[in-house]
């Protein structure tokens, strides 16, 4: 399935398309997860998110942006009924070839039109992807969406401000920073975020990861469960 066809045209998410066809060439996450050093920080970043998650047994999930699928294959391993999209056809193939990857529903599509159902998954994954994203509230608006009624949102994404010093340190280590301003296109705020997120869900957490050296920002957001009026009797 590609669903990427019906936002073709637009020249800022064609820009972000491109961005993400050069990161997955010149410094692919699935690279990065396993860098000796490097991996112990995204690593870390992914345990904390199934840390999370809690238990993930029989609950339907939803990756957001997925790359060559490193963070849905965790999930799946703890139980989670798995479906993955990505505007990166590349980065996809890859993922279908891994064979942890067999009974994960995977296509290329788009966060700010995703061709799924309303109220159908019982958690959202987005991580480190919003940097990339424009329309950035339409892609939040439409992961609350797909989300059940209670589901949840879980949201990572870089301080960017804090992590620009630490580049060369990572481009010395074999990390390919100096595409960093090509293909990190936004530098969300917090707050902004958060007020985003406000709109659709309830934050039920909001924290920076490490305490110690706070380069990821986390949120938390729950699908409140409708309220019932019954007439009175």
């Amino acid at each position: 399935m590609n669903h990427l066809k019906g936002i073709k045209g637009d020249k800022e998410f064609e820009h972000s398309v491109k961005a993400a066809y050069k990161e997955f060439a010149e410094e692919p996450m699935d690279e990065n997860y396993r860098h000796p050093v490097i991996g112990l920080i995204s690593g870390g970043r992914v345990r904390r998110l199934l840390r999370e998650a809690g238990n993930l047994k029989g609950k339907s999930l939803l990756e957001v942006g997925c790359e060559a699928g490193y963070v849905s294959i965790q999930f799946k391993k703890k139980g989670a009924t798995v479906t993955a999209f990505d505007v990166c056809e590349p980065a996809l193939e890859r993922f279908r070839q891994k064979k942890e990857s067999a009974g994960i529903t995977i296509f290329a599509a788009a966060a700010q039109k995703i061709p799924l159902k309303d109220n159908s998954f019982d958690v959202v994954v987005c991580t480190e992807v919003i940097e990339h994203m424009p329309k950035v509230e339409q892609c939040i608006g439409e992961m609350a969406r797909v989300l059940k009624q209670g589901g949840k949102l879980y949201i990572t994404f870089p301080n960017e401000k804090l992590r620009k010093p630490f580049y060369p340190l990572a481009q010395a280590m074999g990390i390919n920073t100096s595409i960093e301003d090509e293909v990190t296109l936004y530098d969300y705020k917090f707050s902004y975020i958060l007020s985003l997120c406000r709109k659709h869900l309830r934050v039920e957490k909001k924290f920076s990861w490490p305490f110690f050296l706070p380069l990821t920002r986390f949120i938390v957001a729950k699908k409140e469960a409708m309220t019932v009026i019954t007439a009175p009797s």
